[in-house]
């Protein structure tokens, strides 16, 4: 069995239960009477689809035979760079809702993606070009097709 994708299939299952829990106490969306689906739609799809994925790889890990056990301590699981940049991801995940509220979408997003595109071995000039056309389509998505406004922070930049 592998371990590595047995967690990390009970991980996408966790986080898809926890996403669907939040997203099914968002409020309704009702339009001349019709029940049209809310806020909580998308979150509830991408939950599912994580949920597919945490069983697929559920799955795969049973089915996996001869997995060599390699102990390692802590510090050399957290020397390795794809342990690093798991951590950096989901650590950065978590912060990124209280810093769009407070710096704002547009430069929280900005710096998100450009964090986690650097991080991952992009030059700056790429991660930045990739960060821009990021918030860009972003924007254009939310504010200019779905009207929904998007968090301003303390710098007050809207689109």
């Amino acid at each position: 069995m592998g371990k590595k994708t047995f967690w990390f299939g009970i991980t996408l299952i966790g986080i898809g239960i926890l996403v669907v829990a939040v997203s099914s106490t968002f409020p309704g969306f009702v339009v001349g009477g019709k029940k049209l689906p809310g806020p909580g739609f998308f979150p509830t799809i991408l939950s599912i689809i994580l949920m597919i994925g945490g069983i697929y790889e559920i799955l795969i890990s049973l089915r996996t035979k001869g997995v060599k056990k390699y102990r390692r301590s802590f510090v050399e699981y957290c020397k390795d760079w794809g342990n690093q940049n798991i951590f950096i991801v989901i650590l950065s995940l978590i912060l990124y809702v209280p810093i769009i509220k407070w710096i704002g979408f547009i430069v929280g997003t900005f710096l998100l993606s450009l964090l986690l595109t650097i991080r991952l071995k992009a030059t700056w000039l790429r991660g930045i070009i990739t960060s821009v056309i990021l918030v860009i389509i972003i924007i254009l998505i939310f504010e200019k097709i779905f009207k929904i406004s998007l968090p301003e922070g303390i710098f007050g930049i809207n689109f």
